[in-house]
């Protein structure tokens, strides 16, 4: 399946630019554009995409406004700033709502490899048996291999048990409900 990634930014040459550049990438990317953050949150609601790369200095929504609407409703999409303005205020604006910045102007073979990367680690993520490590990991009280949790949540540690064994997956999980 295609990856989906949409390129918000108020300037219509930097998109023609972008779309052009990535015209090669068609057989794996889908590619949509749009002009401002209400018009990128519009394509959202109507379409999933798996990144989303945004200026940061645009009229009305700016780009970690846009990526913090994105965060809360859409917090598994890559969330990624590429923007001429690399003030300290505004990289540090961007920080938590985004996975990473790139400062304009970005070569197209950079822009390339930033989102191959990004989309390895997303695979790779989704990945039943890794995803149910991170989630241990994260909770740091229940033992995959031996069901033992040290809060006593059994249903839990069975859940982390059956989707490291691919018996269920992660979104159908208890203790994420």
């Amino acid at each position: 399946m295609n990856k989906r990634i949409l390129f918000v930014d108020d300037e219509p040459r930097v998109l023609q630019g972008i779309q052009r550049g990535l015209r090669g990438m068609r057989a794996e990317w889908e590619t949509e554009f749009a002009n401002s953050g209400t018009e990128a949150l519009e394509s959202m609601a109507q379409t999933p995409f798996d990144v989303v790369i945004t200026d940061m200095r645009m009229p009305g929504m700016d780009g970690a406004q846009l990526l913090e609407l994105v965060k809360a409703t859409f917090p598994r999409m890559v969330r990624i700033i590429l923007s001429g303005q690399s003030d300290r205020e505004t990289i540090l604006r961007s920080v938590d709502p985004s996975h990473q910045y790139l400062s304009k102007p970005c070569g197209l073979e950079e822009l390339k490899q930033r989102l191959m990367s990004a989309f390895a680690l997303r695979d790779m993520l989704d990945d039943p048996p890794l995803a149910a490590v991170l989630l241990v990991a994260q909770t740091r009280t229940c033992d995959l291999k031996t069901g033992h949790c040290a809060v006593g949540c059994t249903t839990r540690c069975k859940s982390f048990q059956s989707v490291a064994k691919g018996e269920m997956s992660v979104e159908s999980a208890p203790f994420l409900n």
